[in-house]
């Protein structure tokens, strides 16, 4: 898992984040209310226009970039078709084991499989205040979210530990799951070693055009590809 060290100062809300494609990337954009540990629970999150056992969402492991939980939706209104209330919520793909008490560091984001049209993920819990700093140690492919309820752009975005044109970060494509897109990062350090500080920010892997512009709005999520051992990314305060 992700490690965050963060701030939060009980400001709850909530946020509806409709899938843009099958292979849709995100995550939450709050923690479960109350938690120390910055912190969320699947059951948190709420899914309208799920088909139960036919689209759910996926857990990639850090290591291998392989499935290693999949996670399908009861609705209210399927619950209550089934005679049964208290089956909305997370379950296993053979509605076999209830997920909802499933805990995941701030920052972490999944891929989506749904073949249903205009599914919504509804996120609700505590914003995290104060520059949240993603220790991503020993993580090769981890799914990283823009964890804050605002629309951010890769500018506003630091990373420290990567290597240029070698550890980057692959927004996939919500409709073939294929990398659309691949930033690599300059950090102070090397822009100070090579003469020239504005060379900071995100790059393409050529180093060759900038990409401080490219959006990442709220609660999306892109893949790492890290051959260092100790990346950290900070997301800034969303409440300024």
């Amino acid at each position: 898992m992700l490690d965050a060290q963060v701030e939060s100062v009980n400001i709850v809300g909530y946020q509806t984040l409709t899938a843009s494609g099958q292979f849709f990337s995100t995550g939450p954009t709050f923690i479960s209310v109350g938690d120390a540990n910055g912190e969320w629970r699947l059951g948190d999150i709420i899914a309208e226009g799920m088909e139960a056992g036919t689209d759910f969402i996926q857990f990639l492991s850090p290591s291998t970039a392989f499935t290693e939980v999949s996670a399908t939706y009861i609705d209210a209104a399927t619950a209550e078709a089934l005679g049964d209330a208290t089956l909305q919520g997370w379950w296993d793909l053979g509605i076999e084991n209830k997920l909802d008490d499933l805990v995941f560091s701030a920052g972490t984001g999944f891929l989506c499989n749904f073949s249903t049209v205009g599914v919504s993920l509804i996120y609700a819990g505590e914003v995290l205040t104060g520059a949240t700093a993603l220790d991503l140690s020993g993580q090769q492919f981890p799914m990283i979210t823009n964890l804050t309820p605002v629309d951010l752009t890769l500018g506003d975005i630091t990373a420290s530990g990567m290597e240029a044109g070698t550890d980057f970060i692959q927004f996939l494509n919500p409709t073939t799951a294929f990398t659309e897109i691949s930033a690599t990062y300059i950090d102070a350090e090397t822009a100070e070693a090579l003469g020239d500080a504005t060379l900071q920010g995100w790059w393409d892997l050529g180093i060759e055009n900038r990409l401080d512009s490219q959006a990442l709005p709220a609660g999306a999520s892109v893949l790492g590809n890290f051959t260092s051992s100790s990346v950290i990314v900070t997301f800034p305060s969303p409440i300024q």
